[in-house]
C-alpha cells in the first residue's frame, strides 16, 4: 500500500511538472516580447540588449519574438521609470539600463521607481566604465585635471559621465568642465575626436578598446576606471576610490564604483509572477552558455560573465541600502556645478 502511495505521488509530481512546462510553453508560444533599452544606438549597452534579443527566443520555452526597441533618455531612467510604472508585469516587457539607474535612486529619491523591486533576471557583463582624455589634448593625467580647467563632455545631470566629474572636483580638487546635453555616447566620441571637448567624464572601457585606430595610435589615455578596483583590461588605470584621501570619501568613492558589478543586466517591471520568473531566469543563463552568443559578443569586447537574477537581486538590493550620511554627501559632491 505505501509503495503505492509513493508510486502515485510521484506521478503526480511528475505530470504537475509536465504540466507547469506546457503551460509556459503556451503561454510565450506565438507572442513577442518588448526589449526596451535605456540607451541610444550603437553604444555598449545597445548592442548587448540586440545580441540578447537575438538569443533569448532560443531559450525561452514557446519561443517568443523578442522586439528590441531604444528608449534613451537621462541615462535610462525614462526607460526605469516607463517599465516601473506602464508596462504589464506579464513577463512580455522586459528592459536593458544603464546600471546606474540604481546609483540614481540613491541621488534622487524623486524618480518613480524603487530598483530593489524590479524582477532582476541576470546579469550579462560586469560594465567597466572610465573617464578618458584625447592625446592630442593637454589633459593627460588626473594631475592635469587639478592643475588646470579641463571640458569634458557628459549626457544628463544624472549620468556618470557629469556625477563623477563634479565628484572628483569636490573631493580631490580637479577643475573638470563638463559640457552636457549628447544624446549618446557615440556623439561625445566625435566631440572629442573633433577637439570640441578635451575627454569624456564616463565611457565603456569595451567601447573605448575596441577602436583599434584609438588603441594602436595611442590616440585615447585612460585617467580612471570607475570601479571598486583595478581592472585586468586596462590594469595602469587607478580605480577611482584610489583617489580618496579619508574613509567617508573612499565609501562615496565606492558607492559610484558600484555601478560596475551591477553592469549589463536584462529586467522586467516588479510583479512578473513566480513561475514566469523561474522559466525567464532559466533560460537567461542558458543563453549565457551559447557558444555562439560567447563568440559574437567577444568580437565587440563584451566578455560574458553571468549573475542569476538571484544574485543580481540580492546585489542590487545591497547597493541601494546605504547609510543615509554616505548617501548625503553622495549627493552633496554630485550635485551640478
Amino acid at each position: 500500500m505505501k509503495n503505492r502511495l509513493l508510486i502515485c505521488s510521484v506521478l503526480a509530481l511528475s505530470v504537475a511538472g509536465a504540466s507547469e512546462a506546457l503551460s509556459q510553453e503556451d503561454f510565450y508560444a506565438g507572442k513577442s516580447i518588448s526589449l526596451v533599452i535605456g540607451s541610444g544606438e550603437a553604444g555598449v549597452y545597445d548592442l548587448g540588449a540586440r545580441i540578447m534579443a537575438r538569443y533569448l527566443k532560443k531559450y525561452v520555452p514557446g519561443a517568443p519574438n523578442v522586439v528590441p526597441r531604444n528608449m534613451p533618455g537621462a541615462s535610462s531612467v525614462v526607460a526605469a521609470e516607463y517599465v516601473y510604472n506602464v508596462a504589464a508585469p506579464d513577463g512580455l516587457t522586459l528592459l536593458t539600463v544603464q546600471p546606474t539607474v540604481v546609483l540614481n535612486k540613491s541621488l534622487d529619491p524623486a524618480a518613480k521607481y524603487q530598483p530593489e523591486r524590479f524582477s532582476w533576471i541576470g546579469r550579462m557583463q560586469p560594465v567597466v566604465l572610465v573617464g578618458i582624455s584625447w592625446t592630442k589634448s593637454p589633459l593627460k593625467s588626473i594631475e592635469d585635471a587639478k592643475a588646470r580647467t579641463s571640458i569634458v563632455s557628459a549626457s544628463g545631470a544624472s549620468g556618470t559621465s557629469a556625477i563623477v566629474p563634479w565628484a572628483l572636483n569636490r573631493l580631490i580638487g580637479t577643475k573638470f568642465q563638463v559640457v552636457r546635453g549628447y544624446p549618446s555616447q557615440r556623439p561625445q566620441f566625435l566631440a572629442m575626436e573633433r577637439g570640441e571637448v578635451e575627454g569624456i567624464g564616463s565611457a565603456s572601457l569595451s567601447d573605448v578598446i575596441t577602436n583599434r585606430d584609438w588603441m594602436d595610435n595611442n590616440r585615447v589615455a585612460i585617467l580612471y576606471t570607475i570601479s571598486q578596483s583595478r581592472t585586468k583590461l586596462a590594469p595602469n588605470a587607478p580605480a577611482m576610490v584610489e583617489f580618496a584621501t579619508n574613509d567617508t570619501d573612499r565609501k562615496v568613492l565606492s558607492m559610484l564604483g558600484s555601478v560596475s558589478d551591477i553592469g549589463q543586466t536584462l529586467l522586467g517591471p516588479p510583479g512578473i509572477p513566480a513561475a514566469q520568473m523561474s522559466v525567464l531566469r532559466k533560460s537567461f543563463l542558458e543563453m549565457m552558455k551559447d557558444p555562439e552568443l560567447i563568440e559574437e559578443a567577444k568580437r565587440i569586447a563584451i566578455y560574458v560573465d553571468p549573475l542569476s537574477g538571484e544574485d543580481l537581486q540580492a546585489l542590487v538590493t545591497a547597493a541601494a541600502d546605504v547609510p543615509s550620511e554616505i548617501v548625503e554627501k553622495l549627493r552633496a559632491v554630485t550635485r551640478p556645478q
